[in-house]
């Protein structure tokens, strides 16, 4: 390992302390670059205090949820840390969520205060509220508020007194991420600031980040990958970050390198865009070296390598476990997802929780070596938190092996859930979205083949209809288009006169996805339907 980390954390395990340090230590230099503007590690405390105050002032008091929905850039950093400076508890919601989607998430956290982008206003007009009292927007717009609701100004908010620290501990909650909802609504995962910051010491360690680094992230900053693996990681080695809202092919290396990036994240879909690219004798012309991530194509690994320059790490993690295998922890092993992290423990069981052999398929579970390694369970949900800890191991619901030297290979999820552009996508939630609207008696949602990379999923629906009023497949796409996430919005289409069932009435959803896109299937994107940004 360098010796060149000088700037490395060294504190105690709260985020906030985290964030004063590098104020204290690095003040002026550039923290975040974004295409809205750069902040300072001086100016992000800075935004974070005059937040927390302004929060404060509405009332917020210390564990009360306060939800972001934003784009990633420098109103998310102050958001996101002003939350924490007032000792609240962040819930930060999917930018795509509408419907049923951010209802259910607003009205389970609890959340009083919303902070919003402008563009996205107009989602709460067709939900119900539950407790949210106040909006604070960002940017402008005409777009009136349901009743009831107090209207704010983000920019007014950047402009309220800074208030003092609020003292916190590492075992205060900081965060309620939610689950894509595999097999019923999504639930709240609950970190605290030690596992917050424990869920990073893998990519500390296993990138061998030094002082000179520069970290690149394409993932929004409600997703773990781009909320931890990516910022947080940054902040405690002290290496700047390049925020960006999306990933885009075009322009993508000329971005890398005006940036001075030497690592990033990134989903499979990614790697095989880029490697489709035309090759040009500038390919491996850039600062980056290392991108760590998960379902990358086995047999571009090593050419990626070659070609640009640039070592892919695979990773297995999640938002309850944090990075369970993959960095950290011994060589990379081509085809499989590593070793199991320092932090954790990893056991392939069969269906009654026996350990199986090396090399035999069982699912994944999981428990820390240490505490607060992990995640400490899901918000209000105390029944399913015990389910989901059978045995004291955490199971899950990913079906895995070990091999013969130890290194885990992920094999399929056992839980119902699709896999779509490194979004987890619960099939429960399509269809409820997709069961109320008119003509439809059945529904199933369920991963296809994506025709992009043999790694990623599209959204299909085996729908059975009312004879008497079948829904207008066109007119049906355009509504889901509406009322349902952008990337969740179902791309094939197929009716069925009936969903197969085992005798207790379980849909068999594998027997869908056997029978896959058939010759009667519609494909929303053939019939030139998308949904709007």
């Amino acid at each position: 390992m360098t010796d060149n980390r000088t700037r490395l954390y060294n504190g105690e395990w709260i985020l906030t302390s985290v964030l004063l340090d590098r104020a204290e230590r690095f003040g002026s230099e550039r923290a975040i670059m974004s295409h809205h503007g750069d902040l300072s590690w001086a100016e992000i405390v800075d935004r974070a205090a005059r937040i927390g105050g302004f929060l404060l002032e509405l009332g917020v008091k210390s564990g009360d949820r306060v939800a972001t929905m934003l784009p990633s850039g420098i109103d998310y950093l102050g958001a996101w840390h002003g939350i924490m400076w007032c000792s609240a508890i962040d819930v930060p919601v999917n930018n795509e969520y509408k419907g049923l989607f951010l209802e259910h998430i607003l009205r389970d956290s609890g959340a009083g205060v919303l902070i919003v982008d402008a563009r996205w206003l107009e989602r709460l007009q067709h939900i119900e509220l539950a407790e949210l009292k106040h909006i604070v927007v960002v940017g402008g717009s005409d777009v009136d508020l349901p009743p009831g609701l107090a209207r704010h100004s983000f920019a007014h908010a950047l402009g309220a007194d800074p208030c003092p620290l609020t003292p916190r501990t590492e075992t205060d909650l900081t965060y309620i991420i939610y689950t894509s909802g595999t097999t019923g609504p999504a639930k709240g995962v609950i970190h605290n600031n030690r596992s917050s910051l424990n869920y990073i010491q893998p990519f500390v360690e296993g990138l061998d980040l030094t002082d000179d680094d520069v970290c690149y992230s394409m993932f929004p900053l409600f997703h773990q990958m781009g909320r931890s693996a990516c910022t947080l990681t940054a902040f405690w080695v002290g290496n700047p970050v390049v925020l960006r809202e999306s990933f885009t092919v075009s322009g993508f290396w000329d971005d890398i390198r005006s940036s001075g990036a030497s690592w990033m994240g990134y989903f499979g879909a990614v790697i095989s865009f880029l490697w489709n690219q035309e090759a040009a004798p500038g390919d491996s012309d850039h600062n980056l070296t290392r991108a760590f991530g998960a379902s990358a194509p086995r047999e571009l690994i090593t050419g990626w390598k070659e070609r640009f320059g640039v070592n892919l790490f695979e990773t297995y993690g999640s938002t309850e476990i944090g990075l369970g295998s993959g960095l950290g922890s011994g060589l990379p092993k081509l085809g499989t997802m590593g070793l199991p992290s320092r932090r954790v423990e990893l056991q392939i069981v069969d269906e009654n929780d026996m350990p199986v052999p090396a090399n035999v398929v069982g699912e994944a579970v999981w428990r820390p070596r240490e505490a607060y390694a992990i995640f400490q369970g899901y918000w209000n949900r105390p029944q399913e938190t015990v389910n989901a800890w059978r045995n004291l191991w955490f199971h899950s619901g990913d079906a895995g092996l070990l091999d013969e030297d130890g290194y885990f290979i992920f094999k399929d999820r056992f839980k119902d859930s699709i896999r779509r552009r490194d979004e987890n996508i619960s099939s429960f939630a399509v269809e409820e979205s997709v069961r109320v609207q008119p003509g439809i008696l059945e529904c199933a949602a369920y991963a296809a083949v994506s025709d992009v990379a043999n790694t990623d999923q599209e959204v299909m629906i085996a729908v059975v209809p009312d004879a008497e009023s079948k829904p207008d497949v066109e007119a049906l796409f355009h509504v889901l288009c509406e009322t349902m996430p952008r990337h969740a919005v179902p791309r094939y289409l197929r009716f069925v006169n009936e969903l197969p069932k085992t005798p207790t009435q379980r849909v068999q959803k594998f027997k869908l996805r056997e029978e896959g896109v058939t010759d009667d299937t519609f494909d929303r994107e053939a019939m030139g339907i998308f949904p709007s940004r």
